[in-house]
């Protein structure tokens, strides 16, 4: 156990994006194990799966949350309401953007969310290592005229691409505390 010495650090990351955008892949490669379930399917993830990194002295807990889309039904307002409220609760918001797709309606939708809520968050763009790189430059240039972003980091979750680099930042970014889970 980490005594907390004054320089320990704990926090929460929602993880959030739209269906099939790779945040259950990202978490799996953030916490070096299978904690979500990975499957094409859209909407997989039906509640927040939280799961643990320890980088350094900080300890990152991570909260998966369902893809946010536009719902239709009951339950799928549900699991969209469990996502937003992953992110009014964590210290900081990571939004999951399948580079590939782009911004999306869905993706706009979160955006929007986001500024509405007055939530600053990091983008992460996924997929990085199937896209080209001029559309990956112009995405990124769109996504930084948005306004609400503090840092754009680009990973391939399945293949583990950027992640260490990303685990890194965020683990210096968690707020000086003691560790919730010792």
């Amino acid at each position: 156990m980490l005594k907390d010495t004054g320089d320990t650090r704990c926090g929460y990351v929602a993880l959030i994006g739209a269906t099939n955008a790779g945040k259950s892949t990202l978490l799996n490669q953030l916490v070096g194990a299978k904690i979500a379930i990975v499957t094409p399917k859209v909407q997989t993830t039906r509640a927040r799966v939280t799961a643990i990194a320890i980088e350094g002295k900080s300890q990152i807990i991570f909260v998966d949350t369902p893809g946010i889309f536009k719902p239709s039904r009951r339950l799928e307002k549900a699991m969209v309401d469990a996502a937003w409220t992953g992110a009014q609760d964590a210290d900081k918001v990571a939004l999951i953007i399948d580079a590939v797709k782009g911004i999306t309606k869905d993706v706009q939708r979160i955006i929007d969310g986001l500024k509405k809520y007055g939530r600053r968050a990091h983008v992460i763009l996924n997929k990085i290592d199937i896209i080209k790189r001029d559309t990956l430059l112009g995405l990124t240039q769109a996504l930084s005229e948005q306004e609400i972003f503090d840092d754009t980091f680009m990973v391939s979750a399945l293949n583990g691409d950027g992640v260490d680099d990303l685990r890194r930042a965020l683990a210096q970014q968690m707020p000086v505390g003691p560790w919730l889970y010792p």
